[in-house]
């Protein structure tokens, strides 16, 4: 079993599952997509976290992949999320701040998504 990897995915899951709740708590329930999927990955990474533990075969692969995959998803919707800022700024639309905050989280997600992927490579 390898200690240093199943930290780094419960971490991971934990950091995902928190950054749903925190958009729904600076939001409001416009934000009830990032809880899903926050939550949703946070439990897949605490999942493979738990089969990396018991040695399961291709977990610690599953775990790099996922990583990899939420990397994308996050880097592409803080993307397209500032560009909907940079839509909201001309006219200071009342979504702004909500949109503002949205980025930062998700971009947020993305940052540490690259680092556990790259994490878990080393480890």
């Amino acid at each position: 079993m390898n200690e240093t990897a199943v930290k780094i995915l419960n971490f991971y899951g934990v950091f995902l599952i928190l950054c749903g709740i925190v958009s729904v708590i600076f939001i409001g329930m416009k934000a009830k997509t990032a809880l899903a999927s926050g939550g949703i990955s946070g439990v897949i990474m605490i999942l493979i976290g738990y089969l990396v533990s018991i040695a399961t075969h291709g977990a610690r692969w599953a775990g790099i992949v996922v990583t990899l995959a939420l990397f994308v998803v996050f880097a592409w919707r803080s993307t397209k999320t500032l560009f909907k800022i940079f839509e909201l700024i001309p006219s200071a639309h009342k979504e702004l701040k909500g949109k503002g905050i949205a980025f930062l989280i998700i971009s947020l997600m993305a940052v540490v998504s690259m680092v556990m992927l790259v994490l878990q490579l080393i480890v």
